[in-house]
């Protein structure tokens, strides 16, 4: 057994192979990031009608990656409508190797151990949701781990200046990844890297650059809707509520709850502990790689908190932020704990499988949600057979835009600026008054329909006859019913944590079509 786990753990190409297969079972949950759906849309955007935008030949930047925007765009050219999985399948390889580099580094000596680590890696949940759920962070992985193997480990010239260009062009907040291991880089060698400077800098420049010669605006439009559109959102404010989602989105706990953040403090301060263990050990690492794994540490928490300060309620921005926390705690099982071989692989073996298939449940109970809530909207619409011609008003602005191919109107503006221009004029009446001015054909409402009490679709008195005469409600999708006709596992897990919301479907009336 032994021999054999040698001979997969000594090839690249097998581990990132086996790496791989191992996710492949994600797709069956078919559990698929929304807001993946907006980057894809603007991709064939692009593909399409040469526009970097989400409606046909008006320009806006709705998603938060250039450079993902452009690979999807190449794999929509070779694969057409069937590049998903072919992309999820890139994104993986992309994770894999980035994980691979940090195995190379860490354990460059010691394959069982290097294998071990690399397999274990892949395998938690921050892994398994950063490579198959469709978003950009499995490019992202790669990017930082390039920088860190080819630049703070192999000191190659090319990589301080490539990377930092490829990491920004790909998000923007990569900034803080690297101001820190540009701190680190300083520490080590005593001096600035001019061309990590200059890298860094032609980076940013070339980004704000291209916003502002190509779309008019200096930061992505995504960041300036989210701004104007949840400014008065109700938010808790309280130290207490900062705690609870520093902890929720830094751990894998999803509950707003006092072991949440109790738990989550516990295990920082067992990676306090295990850094100083491992710091302490001289006979374990060198000097450069205890500064690499510290660096991650910082990174890792440094994202969780300030993400967390600025409210960013998004679960993805956290997914390698996570990740980079089991690179550390793995790294202290492997190599610094006294217990016995056999013993120690068996445990942490066992529980890595368990964590897997905690993700691997965690997405089916989404999986199963968006099957049979927005994907059977789409479906349902799809029957009218409508396209770019027709339009909607909707939040959110993936899964039902993407397959139904219609104009788009979100309610947060990231996809639409008209949106935001209704926000600044009426923060409170914007969502009717922008029915009126762009009579959309469809218009989907989430939680309660427009004018009932408590509702976020606010109706004049004397506009809410006219609705009435505008649109027809001709479908709602409650997601009771949904939980109710689960499997047994899954409706024991809706219980108690219950996911999703009703979705009404509003049709705009045959004889007030103009």
């Amino acid at each position: 057994m032994k021999s054999v786990l040698s001979k997969i753990f000594a090839s690249p190409f097998l581990l990132i192979l086996l790496a791989v297969l191992v996710k492949v079972p994600l797709f069956f949950t078919k559990n698929i990031q929304e807001d993946s759906f907006i980057t894809w849309r603007v991709a064939r955007n692009f593909v399409q009608y040469g526009v970097i935008g989400f409606n046909g030949d008006e320009r806006i930047s709705a998603s938060t990656t250039h450079l993902y925007v452009l690979v999807t765009a190449f794999f929509q050219l070779i694969f057409g409508d069937g590049f998903i999985y072919p992309l999820l399948i890139f994104s993986g390889i992309l994770f894999a190797m980035g994980s691979w580099w940090l195995a190379q580094i860490f354990f460059p000596g010691d394959t069982l151990k290097r294998g071990f680590f690399f397999l274990l890696l892949n395998i938690t949940p921050p892994a398994l949701t950063a490579s198959f759920l469709g978003m950009e962070y499995g490019i992202l992985f790669f990017l930082y781990n390039s920088l860190i193997y080819f630049g703070l480990f192999k000191n190659k010239k090319w990589a301080y200046f490539l990377f930092p260009i490829l990491l920004l062009w790909t998000r923007v907040d990569t900034v803080i990844f690297l101001g820190i291991f540009f701190l680190g880089d300083w520490y080590l060698k005593r001096k600035f890297n001019y061309l990590y400077i200059l890298g860094g800098i032609i980076g940013v420049v070339t980004v704000v650059g291209f916003n502002y010669f190509y779309f008019g605006e200096i930061v992505n439009h995504t960041i300036t809707a989210k701004k104007i559109a949840y400014k008065n959102l109700t938010q808790n404010n309280s130290i207490e509520f900062f705690l609870y989602q520093w902890a929720y989105y830094g751990g894998l706990i999803k509950k707003y709850a006092i072991y949440t953040f109790l738990l989550f403090v516990v295990f920082l301060g067992f990676l306090g502990y295990a850094i100083f263990k491992i710091i302490k050990n001289k006979k374990i690492g060198t000097p450069t790689t205890k500064v690499i794994l510290g660096l991650i540490l910082l990174f890792a928490l440094s994202k969780i908190t300030i993400f967390s300060i600025f409210k960013a309620y998004f679960d993805w921005y956290y997914w390698l932020p996570r990740a980079f926390l089991f690179v550390v705690t793995l790294y202290y099982f492997l190599n610094i704990t006294t217990w016995k071989k056999k013993w120690l692989f068996a445990g942490i073996s066992i529980a890595g499988v368990g964590l897997y298939f905690f993700q691997m449940l965690q997405s089916y109970t989404i999986g199963y949600m968006e099957e049979r809530q927005r994907m059977t909207i789409a479906a349902d619409i799809n029957k009218d057979n409508v396209g770019i011609e027709q339009s909607i008003l909707l939040e959110p602005a993936g899964i039902i835009p993407f397959y139904t191919r219609l104009y788009t109107y979100d309610e947060v503006g990231l996809v639409n600026e008209r949106i935001n221009d209704e926000m600044r004029k009426d923060e409170k009446y914007w969502w009717i008054n922008a029915v009126h001015q762009f009579q959309p054909d469809y218009i989907l409402t989430i939680a309660k329909k427009p004018g009932d009490t408590n509702s976020l679709y606010k109706i004049k008195p004397e506009d809410s006859k006219d609705f009435e005469q505008d649109y027809q409600l001709v479908k709602d999708y409650p997601i009771a019913k949904i939980h109710d006709h689960a499997p047994l596992l899954l409706k024991w897990i809706y219980q108690i944590r219950p996911i999703g919301k009703d979705y009404y479907l509003y049709k705009k009336r045959i004889e007030n079509t103009n």
